[in-house]
C-alpha cells in the first residue's frame, strides 16, 4: 500500500475517486448541483402565484377543495423530497469513508487490518438513487402528467356545480414540468451507466478477496492531526457504524423537510382557513379551534429537541479535547445518555402527534364556538399535502426512534463483549492453576510408585543372596 501524508479532507476525496468513474466525479455531482439551484432559484418562483388560483363561484371552501383536488401535492414540495433522498445515500458514503478514515488511523496505531466495504457501500447508495428517482418520475406522472392546463373543471364538494377554475402560469409550470422529469430521467441513466461501469471495472477483483479487500480499504493515508480529525476520532471511537452514518444523514433530512418543505405549507394557514360564515371574528375562533398548535412549530420543536442531545454531546467532546482528557467510560456513558435521551423524545413526540393530530386532515371541519351564533362549516387548504407531510414525518420520527434503540443495543452488545475476555482471562487462568496442581499430584503418584518398585526390587534381590 502507499503511504502519504494529506490533510483530512483530501484523504476523503482519494477514497472517494477511488470507487467512482469519471461519471460518479464529474457528471453525477453537477447535475446534481444544477437541479438543486434550478429548484430554490426558479422552480419556486413559478408556484408563488397558486394564491391567485380561482374558481367561478361565490360558495365559501370551493376554490380550497378543488385546488386540493387538482394539485394534492405542490410539484417544489414533491422536488424537494426527491431531491433530498438522491443526497442522502452520498451523504450515508461520505460518512462511511470517514469511518474508514478513522479506522485506518486506528489500525496504523494498533497494526491491525482495515476493516471496510466501501465498493459494496457504493453501489449500494448507487442503487438507491436509481429506485428513488425511478419511484418520483413515476409519482409525477401519476400525479401531474406532462403539462398544466389554463381552464379546469370542477365538481369537488362544496362546489354547488361543476365550476371553472383558472390555473395561473400554467404554460411556465408546464415547462419546469418538462425540465424536472428529463433531469430525473438523465440522472437516471446516468446512474445506470455509472454502476454498470463500477461493476465491469471492479468484477475481476472481487473475485479475489484479497484483492477486493484491497482496494475498498484504498491507499494508507497519513493524514496531518487537527482539531477537526481528533474530534472525529473520539466521536468514531464511541459510536457505532449506524451512529456515524444513518442517524446523522437522517435528522439532516428531517430538518431540511421541515424547513424547505413543510414551511411553506403551513405558512398561511390562517388566511387560507375559509368558513361559512361572515361574521366578524368566526373564522379566527373556529381556527385556533382547530387549529390550537401548527404541525410545523410542533415538528420544529421537535427537530431541536432531538437534535439537542447530540450537540451537549459533541460539546463534551470539545470539552475533552481542549482539556487533553481520557476519560472513555465516562465518554461512553455520555453516548448512552445521548441515545436514551433520543428515543424518549422521540417516542413522546410520536404519541403526542397520534393523539393530538392524528394522520390525516379533512378538507371540510365543523366548528362551533362561542363567537359564532351557530355551527359552521371551514374549509381547510392543502389538506391532502398536509395529511402526506403527516405520515411522512411520523414515519421519519419512528424510524429515527428504532434504529437509535438498534444502535443502543449493539453498542451495549459491544461493551459486553468487551468485558468477556477479562473473563476468559480468568478462566485460563483457573484453568492453569488447576492443571498445575493436577500435573503436581500425578508426579507425586509417579515418584511414590518408583520408590515402591525400587524397595520390591531390593528385597527380591535380598532373599536370592
Amino acid at each position: 500500500m502507499r503511504s502519504q501524508k494529506l490533510g483530512f479532507l483530501r484523504s476523503l476525496l482519494c477514497k472517494w475517486q477511488s470507487q467512482a468513474t469519471l461519471i460518479g466525479k464529474l457528471v453525477l455531482p453537477v447535475l446534481l448541483l444544477i437541479r438543486l439551484v434550478t429548484l430554490g432559484s426558479a422552480v419556486q418562483t413559478a408556484w408563488l402565484d397558486d394564491d391567485e388560483f380561482t374558481c367561478d363561484t361565490q360558495q365559501p371552501g370551493c376554490t380550497e377543495s378543488c385546488y386540493d383536488a387538482f394539485i394534492p401535492l405542490v410539484p417544489t414540495r414533491l422536488w424537494t423530497l426527491q431531491l433530498v433522498l438522491v443526497l442522502a445515500p452520498g451523504l450515508v458514503f461520505l460518512c462511511y469513508l470517514i469511518h474508514l478514515t478513522n479506522q485506518e488511523n486506528r489500525v496504523r496505531r494498533e497494526d491491525d487490518e482495515v476493516k471496510g466495504h466501501a465498493l459494496g457501500v457504493y453501489i449500494a447508495c448507487m442503487v438507491s438513487v436509481i429506485l428513488v428517482e425511478v419511484g418520483f418520475l413515476v409519482a409525477q406522472s401519476l400525479l401531474y402528467g406532462f403539462s398544466m392546463n389554463v381552464y379546469l373543471l370542477c365538481g369537488a364538494p362544496p362546489c354547488p356545480h361543476r365550476v371553472e377554475c383558472t390555473m395561473p402560469s400554467a404554460q411556465q409550470k408546464t415547462v419546469y414540468l418538462l425540465i424536472m422529469f428529463t433531469a430525473s430521467c438523465v440522472s437516471v441513466v446516468l446512474s445506470l451507466v455509472e454502476l454498470g461501469c463500477v461493476l465491469l471495472r471492479f468484477k475481476p477483483w472481487l473475485r479475489q478477496p484479497d484483492r477486493a479487500k484491497a482496494l475498498q480499504s484504498g491507499s494508507v493515508v497519513e493524514q496531518s492531526q487537527s482539531f477537526l480529525s481528533d474530534l472525529l476520532n473520539l466521536w468514531h471511537s464511541h459510536a457505532g457504524l449506524l451512529g456515524k452514518t444513518i442517524l446523522p444523514v437522517l435528522q439532516l433530512i428531517r430538518l431540511v423537510i421541515v424547513g424547505a418543505a413543510v414551511k411553506p405549507v403551513w405558512h398561511n394557514d390562517l388566511k387560507n382557513f375559509v368558513c361559512n360564515s361572515a361574521q366578524p371574528g368566526c373564522s379566527q375562533a373556529a381556527f385556533s379551534l382547530v387549529s390550537a398548535f401548527s404541525l410545523h412549530q410542533y415538528w420544529t420543536l421537535q427537530v431541536v429537541l432531538v437534535l439537542a442531545p447530540g450537540l451537549v454531546f459533541f460539546c463534551y467532546l470539545v470539552h475533552l479535547i481542549i482539556m487533553r482528557k481520557k476519560v472513555n467510560r465516562q465518554v461512553l456513558g455520555a453516548y448512552l445518555g445521548l441515545l436514551s435521551a433520543v428515543i424518549l423524545l422521540e417516542v413522546g413526540f410520536a404519541v403526542g402527534q397520534a393523539l393530538g393530530f392524528g394522520f390525516s386532515l379533512s378538507t371540510t371541519v365543523i366548528a362551533v364556538t362561542s363567537t359564532c351564533s351557530y355551527r359552521i362549516n371551514c374549509y381547510v387548504s392543502h389538506a391532502t399535502e398536509k395529511s402526506l407531510f403527516m405520515v411522512i414525518m411520523f414515519s421519519v420520527g419512528c424510524l429515527s426512534g428504532l434504529l437509535t434503540l438498534v444502535e443502543m443495543l449493539l453498542k451495549l452488545k459491544k461493551v459486553l463483549k468487551r468485558e468477556r475476555p477479562w473473563q476468559k482471562h480468568q478462566n485460563k487462568s483457573s484453568l492453569n492453576t488447576s492443571g498445575l496442581q493436577i500435573g503436581s499430584v500425578v508426579r507425586k503418584e509417579a515418584d511414590s510408585t518408583e520408590d515402591n518398585e525400587d524397595s520390591t526390587k531390593l528385597n527380591i534381590q535380598s532373599e536370592i543372596i
